[in-house]
């Protein structure tokens, strides 16, 4: 199956018109990773995104000498956004390739260059997409650690687990920090 076609099965670029999206690829080129590849290294400089067209990728972070499973990418979804729009980050996971995978590149330059592109303006709905779900994610996560954190009537911290005891543990333990 063509780049192309695979493309057009994703829901995502459903309306897009083909030409469009062989414009696309011409700035945003298909890479491919075979099944259990490094696609990305935690800590590693973040100067790219990617595009999965194919496969299936698993996300984990690493803290203390523990890897930790955090997520799953299927077809459809970018990771590494924050290559897009942060300047010198850093990767905050390692992703491996759970199957064969094929991603198009995507950098700054796909976004400036071919930014009146249908199939680009697709793209970028779904990345502020993607973003907001996870922020929202994100703060549920915060919300729930910091009201098992919050003090009862009594005045004493209430104890949903026994360990993590503070704050900044509890959301370490949920975030994979230290």
């Amino acid at each position: 199956m063509s780049v192309v076609a695979k493309l057009q099965s994703i829901y995502l670029f459903k309306d897009v018109p083909q030409r469009s999206l062989e414009e696309f690829i011409v700035h945003a080129p298909p890479v491919q990773f075979p099944r259990g590849s490094e696609v990305f290294r935690q800590g590693s400089p973040a100067d790219v995104a990617l595009l999965l067209i194919e496969g299936r990728l698993i996300a984990q972070v690493e803290a203390g000498g523990e890897v930790r499973e955090v997520g799953e990418i299927r077809p459809g979804e970018i990771l590494g956004e924050q290559g897009l729009f942060v300047p010198g980050g850093k990767r905050s996971a390692t992703v491996v390739a759970a199957e064969a995978c094929e991603c198009l590149l995507l950098d700054r330059r796909v976004m400036d260059q071919a930014a009146t592109n249908p199939a680009v303006v697709k793209l970028e709905q779904h990345l502020l997409g993607t973003l907001a779900r996870r922020i929202r994610k994100t703060n549920q996560s915060i919300q729930q650690a910091w009201k098992a954190e919050a003090p009862t009537e009594t005045g004493a911290i209430a104890e949903a687990t026994p360990a993590p005891t503070t704050i900044r543990q509890r959301l370490a333990r949920i975030f994979g920090g230290s």
